[in-house]
Formats: C-alpha cells, structure tokens, sequence
C-alpha cells in the first residue's frame, strides 16, 4: 500500500532540475518529489495563513466598529439615565414634602377624630337623655291621644244629631217651600203676603246658616285638638277622616236643601208677577250666596290663628315677638272707653300681626315639586333594618333640582357634615331652625341673609343616603316637629288668604 502511494506520488511529481547560467558557468538545483512536496505543503501553508490573517483583520474591524456604536449607545444612555435620575430626585423631593403634608394632615385628622369620638360619646348622652324624655312624651301622648278620640266620639254624636235636626229643619223648610208655593199660586197678585212668607223663609236660611258656622267652629276645634295629637298616630287619622266624611255628607245635605228651596222659590218666580219675580231672585240670591261669605270674612283672621296653630306653635308668644318688633307709632288724642264699635280696629291689627307673622314662618315647601318618601316619625331604618325615628321628612325630585328656603332667614351652617352630607341650616327666628340635607350643591354661605323661596343648593344624594332627596326638617327651641304640619298649614293658609 504505502509502496503504490510512494509510486503515485513519484508519477505526479517527477523529479526535475533547474539549471542556472551565470558567467559561463552552469548551476542546477534538483528538485526531487520530497522537496517539491514540502515546496507545496510550505506554500499552501503560507496560503492558508495570510487568508487567516485577512479575515481575522476583517473581523477585527466589525468587531471595533460594533464597539463603537456600543459605546455610542452607551453614552446616550448615559445621558438618558442622568436625565431620569434628576427627575426622580425632583419627585422624592416632591413626594418627602407630599409626607410631610400628609403627617401634618394625619395628625390634624387624628386630633379631629378624638374630638369626633368625644362628640359621639355628648351626643349618645344626648341621645339616651332624648329617648327617656321622649318615651315619657309618648306615654302623655298616649294618655291625651286617648282622650282626645273620646272627645272626638262624643262630637262625632253630637255631629250626627246636629245633622239629624238639619234634616228635621230641612223637612220643615220644604214643607213651609210648598205651602209658600200654594199661596203663590193661589194668591199671585197678593204681593205683600209673598214678601212676609219669603222674609220668614230668609230667616229660616239664615238660621241654618248659623248652625252651619257653629258646625265649622266645631270643627275648626277638633282639628286643633286633632293636631296636637301624637305624630304617629294614625288611627286617630283614619277618626278625622271618617269625621271629615261625615261633615262632607251634613254639608252635601244643606246644599241640596238649599237647592231643593231654591229650586222651587225660582219655580214660584215664573209666576207672572214681575214685581214677585225681582224680588225672589234678589232674595234667594243673597240668602245662599252672600250669608256664608260674610262669616268667612269675619273669621279670616281666627282660622290663621288656628292653621299656626295647628303646627304646634304658640301663637301669643308669637304675636308677641311680632308686635315687639314692630315700630312705634305715632299716638294720642283723649282717652276713650273702649267699646264694640273699637273692637274692629283691635281685630284689624291683630289681623296684620298675623299676616306678618305668617311671612316669616317656614309654611313654605323647600321643592317646587316633590313626592313624600318617608314621613316624620318612627320609621325602619334604611341601612340596618332597625327601627328608630326619623326627625323629618324625605322629599324626592329630579336629580340637581333647585332646593328653597321655606321662609326668610340667616344661614347659620353651610357645608359638609358627617352623615348629614352637604347641609344647610337657616336660622328663622322665633326659635325656629330649618335643615337641609344630602344636597349636591350649596348656593349659600354662613352668615348670609335669604329671603323665602330662595334658591339654596341643588337636590342630591350626599351622606348617608340611598338615592336623590332633601331630607327637611324644623326645629322649635331644639326640638324636631313634624315639617308636614307647616306645609298644610301653609296651603290652607293660602286657601284662606284666596278666600279673603
């Protein structure tokens, strides 16, 4: 084997000589198969290595320009890095102030919760204090409520036997009705005897007239009582309406009596008399239209004492506090008795008091429109399920609607307040306070002075709330009362001034 490759390598590489001529003389070199090998070996040795030391140069350079562009990069991170290391040092600088601001706040809050957590102990004495008297309350309540729906049974009788004598009266009146008419059509042309039977019918009206203002005087008396009874008694509710049914019913009677004798004086009118004819008309129409208005006009003023009443106010303290402030007149003249006919003048000023009285009570609603969601009293609490008692009334409406002052004032509190949300209170003098809680937004400030009927914040759900309400309450020397008396009060004064 080795002596065929010998062989081989001898065919391919023969041995040679190179002859060299120099100065007449001849030189050779004889290259044998062994040195041409090495020959070979060394140049394709040297070959290989200068490509080695080519691409090794080459990747020396990629290597070196890719370290520049590193090194580029490098340095703009660099600058990156600085940059967000300033901005981070101007944050915690932000953020050691932020905590120093945020302990200072800690520590203010930390001092408003000790005072909190005291308040919260006053106000559970408070509390405890206001339920033991009210529980006594309740049981004087109880004990006049009681008496209060027997003296309503006993007028209740005495109302059925006013109307069952109304209805004696009414049968008398449309007997004498058709006796009269017999003599007017037996006796049309006696003028005079009509006029006298027409006088005893007017005085028979007139009469009826009266038991129907001593009707309402009597009842202008048990709703007096009626209001002063406990506020959650609503039995003693479903006794008044049953009574104002009943009066409905005694009122439906005398007006068709009175229709009934109408009726048939306006038939014995188309007699042909003319003469007759004037003066049944003249007759009948001031008999039926004019009687009942003169006692309205003259009790205007009682029925507002009694609808200020009816709130549970006490109206000669009020007066009193009005007439105080009212200024000093200008008087004299000799003294005089007094008399009947200077009676009208007393009343007449008593009358303003009034009026100017009703101006500054809370008899106004804080909402133009509004529907009741929960009433004055005991109540389950919305939250826990408890019962407890409610110290006003809830008023829904439209998201952000305009909430109002029901009477003229100073605000004395504008602003947030625990579970009362954003809350304003206004001061309306005679030991009357007016709320108004959960509102979105307060128009006003402490210390401002504001009519009635202004626009104090905008309705919404702040506090301790499940949906959009004012929660309204008045408040008579420290103590909460029902706010829907005043607002009855307030429409049937209004009815009242109507009238007038």
């Amino acid at each position: 084997m080795i002596k065929s490759v010998i062989e081989w390598g001898e065919r391919l590489f023969p041995d040679f000589q190179i002859l060299f001529r120099r100065g007449g003389r001849i030189t050779y070199v004889n290259l044998t198969a062994t040195r041409q090998v090495t020959a070979l070996a060394i140049a394709l040795f040297a070959f290989l290595f200068l490509g080695y030391l080519g691409l090794r140069f080459q990747h020396f350079g990629h290597v070196v320009l890719s370290r520049n562009h590193l090194l580029a990069d490098a340095d703009r991170e660099r600058l990156d890095l600085s940059q967000e290391i300033d901005a981070l040092r101007d944050t915690l600088a932000e953020a050691e102030s932020r905590a120093e601001a945020v302990g200072e706040e800690n520590d203010r809050l930390t001092a408003a919760l000790a005072d909190s957590q005291k308040r919260i102990a006053l106000l559970e004495k408070e509390r405890d204090h206001a339920v033991a008297d009210a529980r006594k309350q309740f049981k004087q309540r109880d004990a006049e409520r009681a008496k209060a729906l027997a003296d309503a049974q006993r007028q209740i009788g005495e109302l059925d036997n006013e109307r069952s004598r109304l209805q004696v009266d009414r049968a008398d009146i449309q007997h004498k009705l058709a006796s009269l008419q017999g003599q007017l059509n037996s006796r049309s042309g006696n003028l005079a005897q009509l006029t006298q039977e027409l006088e005893k019918n007017r005085d028979l009206l007139r009469h009826s007239d009266s038991n129907q203002v001593a009707l309402q005087t009597r009842i202008q008396g048990l709703e007096k009582d009626l209001a002063q009874a406990d506020l959650g008694a609503g039995k003693f509710r479903s006794d008044l309406a049953s009574i104002d049914k009943r009066l409905t019913a005694v009122n439906l009677e005398r007006e068709r009596l009175m229709a009934r004798q109408n009726q048939g004086l306006d038939d014995s009118a188309s007699e042909p008399a003319g003469t007759a004819d004037t003066q049944v008309a003249m007759l009948d129409t001031h008999s039926v239209a004019d009687s009942p208005a003169r006692p309205a006009l003259r009790k205007g003023a009682s029925k507002i004492e009694a609808l200020i009443a009816s709130t549970g106010l006490d109206v000669s303290r009020l007066l009193s506090d009005v007439s105080d402030s009212l200024p000093a007149r200008a008087e004299g003249g000799p003294f005089v008795p007094l008399g009947a006919a200077t009676s009208a003048g007393e009343d007449s000023r008593r009358h303003k008091m009034l009026e100017k009285l009703v101006e500054t009570l809370p008899l106004g609603a804080p909402l133009d429109h509004y529907r009741v969601e929960s009433p004055f009293g005991a109540r389950r609490d919305p939250f826990n399920h408890r019962h407890g008692f409610h110290t006003g009334i809830d008023l829904s409406a439209p998201y952000r609607t305009h909430v109002f002052s029901t009477a003229p004032g100073i605000v004395i509190f504008a602003g947030a307040e625990g579970e009362w949300g954003r809350l304003v209170e206004i001061d309306n003098g005679h030991g009357i306070i007016t709320r108004y809680a959960h509102l979105h937004r307060v128009f006003v400030v402490k210390g401002q002075k504001v009519p009635a009927h202004y626009a104090i914040g905008e309705l919404g759900s702040t506090g301790r709330s499940t949906g959009p309400h004012v929660h309204y309450e008045v408040v008579v020397d420290g103590t909460p009362v029902d706010p829907a008396k005043f607002l009855g009060a307030g429409d049937n004064v209004i009815q009242v001034g109507e009238k007038q």
